[in-house]
């Protein structure tokens, strides 16, 4: 087992400083680069003494403590909890899909049927009702967001336009 010398006061510090910067870095990675600088200093220390002049001069070699967590990536942020699944958010887009676009189509069925006098009128009448709700649901829909893409003095003009 190797032992670390004891380094000077203002070594620890900057390791205490570059620790504490770190904390937002993965933990493996902190840990790796704290090693490292650590062993930098000592061997900069053994190369130039152990004194206070020789201390201030490796820290001023590794630079400041902002630029070498500024290279440690941070670390991972744990991923967000998947959104729960509920019957609405399956049912509407389905009947978005499979409703709306059969409205118009029972729409014309039942007028035809009912022109040409075949089956039950009472049904041919509740199929129309309820096949035009949609149909002019969504032909309102398409027009008001025709109108909200105009700007409001282009809509007042169109409005004049076809009321003149």
């Amino acid at each position: 087992m190797t032992t670390t010398p004891d380094l000077p006061t203002t070594v620890e510090a900057y390791l205490a400083d570059l620790d504490r910067a770190l904390a937002s870095a993965d933990p493996r990675e902190r840990a790796e680069t704290v090693a490292a600088v650590r062993e930098h200093a000592v061997e900069s220390l053994a190369r130039h003494g152990s004194g206070d002049e020789s201390a201030r001069r490796v820290l001023d070699e590794l630079g400041p403590v902002e630029a070498i967590a500024a290279e440690v990536t941070p670390a991972p942020t744990p991923a967000a909890p998947a959104a729960r699944v509920e019957a609405v958010d399956v049912v509407l887009p389905l009947l978005a899909v499979v409703v709306w676009p059969l409205a118009p189509v029972t729409l014309v069925w039942a007028v035809v049927r009912m022109r040409a006098g075949v089956g039950n009128r009472a049904l041919q009448w509740l199929t129309i009702l309820l096949s035009a709700i949609p149909t002019l649901g969504g032909l309102l829909l398409l027009l008001l967001h025709r109108l909200s893409s105009v700007s409001a003095e282009g809509w007042f003009q169109a409005m004049t336009t076809v009321a003149g």
